[in-house]
């Protein structure tokens, strides 16, 4: 079992990188600074690396303060990369003398197998439930305080407030032990929900109108170029959670929000499912991955237009199949 030989390389070692896929979202850098947490708890050196900084929208995670964007000087134990399913989404890590087996800890199911050491546990609801599976597997009863927030925030984001398809009991007796360590679910929620800066509600504004409903209302679509961004003064992480507004309308089955980040050749692409489309499946498509409900892509070295289009044909033929 691979979270058996992840145990193992904790307790046969001493020091440990902790990283996250790049653009690091709640659940990602949550995770890390959990894990780190937790192992530090047992007497470990673990330091978490993550070359994008912390996003604007993550800074209330307790533990932000020791995150580093370059790898520091010397050798690991072991490197952990938290939820990240495909090599492209991995940072650039030290060579492997110096990064020890390199862990991967996540739970999508359509990955690409990177990874020396893989602990995917596809039936966690989020990759912050693997890192309290793997603490619990390493002998830590309580959960760390320090470790607490960051890892609620982490379930609390994937499962969208606990609304999700997946969310079930043990999702909320998991954050139950979260919250008797003092942690405020409000505070959580209100960072990761609400508290939106004006750019980014001006955003929503543009992406709303540029919406646009195809395939007889069962698809939501939209593209984010450049200029809407520039006329609302968003950056590329106020994108966070948009798709989810071409979901809510009625009929809708597949919700698309395709954007070029600045500085980049790459199509980034966000979908969600109603309920009984695989966008998982869809993703793997566009070379990308994640969940039957929540899935993206990074398009490399093109252009809006072009992954719009492509993505609109395998849309169609990912409803036909139904």
């Amino acid at each position: 079992m691979s979270r058996a030989r992840a145990v193992e390389l904790v307790r046969a070692g001493s020091r440990f990188l902790v990283t996250c896929h790049v653009r690091p979202d709640a659940d990602a850098l949550g995770s890390a600074l959990g894990l780190a947490a937790i192992l530090r708890s047992i007497g470990k050196d673990a330091v978490v690396y993550s070359q994008d900084g912390v996003p604007p929208l993550l800074q209330f995670l307790d533990g932000k303060e020791k995150v580093a964007r370059d790898v520091p000087a010397g050798r690991f134990d072991a490197t952990f990369v938290m939820d990240a399913a495909a090599r492209e989404l991995v940072p650039p890590l030290p060579p492997s003398e110096r990064s020890g087996p390199v862990v991967i800890v996540d739970h999508h199911a359509a990955a690409d197998g990177f990874g020396d050491v893989i602990v995917r546990e596809v039936d966690a609801v989020a990759t912050g439930e693997v890192v309290l599976r793997l603490m619990q597997s390493l002998g830590v009863k309580d959960v760390p305080r320090d470790a607490a927030q960051p890892v609620y925030a982490a379930i609390v984001a994937d499962t969208g407030g606990f609304r999700y398809t997946g969310t079930n009991a043990t999702t909320h007796r998991l954050a139950a032990q979260l919250l008797e360590q003092g942690v405020d679910p409000w505070q959580v929620a209100s960072h990761l929900f609400e508290r939106w800066a004006p750019q980014r509600m001006a955003l929503l504004g543009e992406v709303l109108r540029a919406m646009k409903i195809e395939l007889d209302g069962r698809l939501a679509i939209v593209a984010v170029d450049r200029e809407m961004m520039a006329r609302t003064g968003a950056s590329d992480d106020m994108i966070e959670g948009m798709v989810n507004y071409g979901r809510m309308l009625e009929g809708v089955e597949i919700a698309a929000l395709l954007w070029k980040p600045e500085s980049s050749n790459d199509v980034k692409v966000s979908l969600r499912s109603a309920g009984r489309a695989d966008v998982a499946a869809l993703a793997v498509t566009l070379g990308g991955g994640g969940h039957r409900a929540a899935a993206g892509a990074s398009v490399r070295n093109t252009d809006l237009a072009t992954v719009v289009a492509r993505l609109r044909d395998e849309a169609a033929k990912a409803l036909a199949r139904r």
